[in-house]
């Protein structure tokens, strides 16, 4: 019998195991606010066509609730940070750009403000050659290869949209979850002509 989804730490990492955009396995996933995004849409738009035999249990999915930028779970970035501590996913800075203001203010919230002042870099997050290893001989056979077609298709539409037009979904479709957002108007008039 193949092993359940028990954990949002197991999702997290399916999903940064599947392909991308650019069709490469385990492409990474820049940002924790882009990662933050696509748990939420997964939760409510991929997993009723995935979970068909109940491969991923409630206790893998995350609460949200509505924050200055959205839907936000703290334990999103608990786990993923767990996961870099326990050097299952790496991260790297991409370039000199500082991280948008929504991603910066996101994570300052999950830390009380802990951390430094400096300026947070975009980042992106990937599968450490161990966290490969656990995913395809402890998790990939919970899920039929339609299964992880459909995986696959949901993170390359979501790495290959621009983190601003993924938001004004987001915003557009689950309104209710931006009742709190800061940037709730310019997200929504943004790409208004």
């Amino acid at each position: 019998m193949a092993k359940k989804i028990e954990s949002l730490k197991d999702l997290l990492m399916i999903l940064l195991y599947a392909r991308g955009h650019t069709g490469e396995q385990c492409q990474p996933i820049q940002g924790r606010t882009r990662l933050m995004k696509m748990v939420f849409i997964f939760k409510e738009e991929l997993l009723g066509k995935i979970n068909k035999n109940h491969e991923i249990t409630d206790d893998a999915l995350p609460t949200f609730e509505p924050y200055d930028y959205g839907p936000f779970s703290a334990q999103v970035y608990s786990d993923l940070e767990f996961l870099i501590d326990m050097d299952f996913v790496e991260f790297r800075n991409i370039g000199e750009d500082p991280a948008y203001p929504e991603e910066f203010h996101e994570y300052k919230h999950w830390t009380d403000g802990s951390d430094s002042d400096d300026e947070m870099r975009i980042q992106e997050f990937f599968l450490s050659d161990l966290g490969r290893d656990f995913v395809t001989e402890e998790l990939l056979e919970s899920f039929s290869p339609d299964q992880l077609h459909l995986i696959d298709e949901f993170k390359s539409r979501c790495t290959g949209t621009p983190l601003r037009s993924l938001l004004r979904y987001v915003y557009t479709k689950y309104d209710n979850y931006t009742t709190k957002s800061t940037i709730r108007d310019e997200i929504l008039n943004e790409y208004r002509y």
